[in-house]
């Protein structure tokens, strides 16, 4: 779990430092974002050649968003806690992991899918999770925990 929180940590700093005091975001980029997120604080530009980043919160959950130079949305990453994910993945989770809590939630959506990658903990492990929407899991791995 301390992996997971340092390496969330680290993304976040990486992409603070990568962000410039005044960024050259096109004006179809800045268009789409102000558009789909309307309610977004905090936000931190990086740009590439290729791409543009945000960072940013709404509310309780920190986002990321990706735009190709022509303002279309590729990808958010968001990271919450468990009473944003949809019912039926906590319905699917919280049947096949009985007892244990959702630490944290990391989604991933692109035009295709959107994926959950879940922590899971219990008095003894830590379990990461994939599910998707149609609330398939799959367990990719499970720890003793070593914070106890």
């Amino acid at each position: 779990m301390k992996l997971f929180i340092l390496t969330t940590a680290l993304l976040f700093g990486l992409n603070a430092m990568a962000a410039t005091a005044d960024p050259s975001v096109n004006e179809k980029v800045l268009k789409t974002f102000n558009e789909v997120f309307t309610n977004a604080r905090n936000v931190q530009w990086s740009t590439t050649a290729e791409y543009s980043e945000a960072s940013f919160s709404t509310g309780s959950v920190t986002s990321r968003a990706m735009f190709d130079n022509n303002g279309k949305l590729i990808r958010t990453i968001r990271y919450y806690k468990e009473n944003n994910l949809p019912s039926n993945v906590r319905y699917e989770i919280k049947n096949e992991y009985r007892g244990k809590e959702i630490y944290g939630v990391t989604e991933v959506a692109t035009a295709t899918a959107t994926i959950y990658h879940l922590i899971i903990r219990d008095s003894k492990n830590i379990y990461k999770v994939v599910a998707d929407n149609n609330g398939n899991i799959a367990q990719t791995a499970r720890f003793k925990r070593g914070d106890i």
